[in-house]
């Protein structure tokens, strides 16, 4: 930790992500997101362990997934809290992975009103006055508080993203819209960035 990045708790000389895909659903009653984030990951060197970067996220669960569709739950760690950034997100892997083996990890899990990327607004707060409004906003640490994730420049990832709505609202990502699908009083909105960003 703080090896390669004085600013991240994430172990970024063992491990990196090369992907990841949120399914999120949006509930500004309580206002938070709520869903899964999906992390591909390459392996740098042997090791047994990930560590992400969070702050102010309810982890609810984790998972390791296997290519032949095997799953194996992942004890959760998030011992290790700093003022400034954030609590550690340690997860062990259930048998060490060696250098340059890719594999994928979904965490279930929730933000909370503190996080620092994301903002809801009330109806009364925009300019219509009809609708709430939320948006987001991760420089400079504050993705940790978004997802679960390596939050450094020196890991540029490609994203995916299906993010549930109420209905008539409208999400809008930093990424190519790939449709949407009515879900009752909701709609799932789909995206994808293919090229690899900070």
């Amino acid at each position: 930790m703080f090896e390669i990045d004085p600013n991240s708790q994430s172990n970024l000389g063992d491990v990196t992500t090369l992907h990841a895909h949120l399914d999120l659903a949006v509930d500004f009653a309580a206002s938070t997101l709520t869903g899964t984030a999906t992390l591909e990951l390459q392996a740098l060197t042997r090791t047994k362990q990930v560590v992400l970067d969070t702050a102010y996220l309810a982890v609810k669960s984790a998972s390791l997934e296997g290519a032949d569709g095997s799953s194996a739950t992942l004890d959760i760690d998030m011992s290790t809290v700093h003022d400034v950034y954030g609590t550690a997100l340690r997860l062990v892997l259930p048998v060490p992975v060696d250098k340059d083996t890719r594999f994928k990890i979904i965490i279930s899990y929730e933000t909370t009103p503190k996080g620092g990327a994301i903002q809801f607004l009330d109806q009364e707060q925009t300019l219509g006055k009809k609708h709430p409004y939320l948006f987001t906003q991760c420089e400079e640490i504050h993705a940790r508080s978004l997802f679960p994730c390596q939050d450094s420049p020196s890991v540029k990832i490609s994203y995916s993203a299906s993010i549930r709505v109420p209905k008539p609202l409208t999400a809008l990502m930093s990424a190519i819209s790939t449709g949407s699908v009515d879900d009752g009083d909701f709609t799932v909105f789909s995206f994808e960035q293919k090229t690899t960003i900070p």
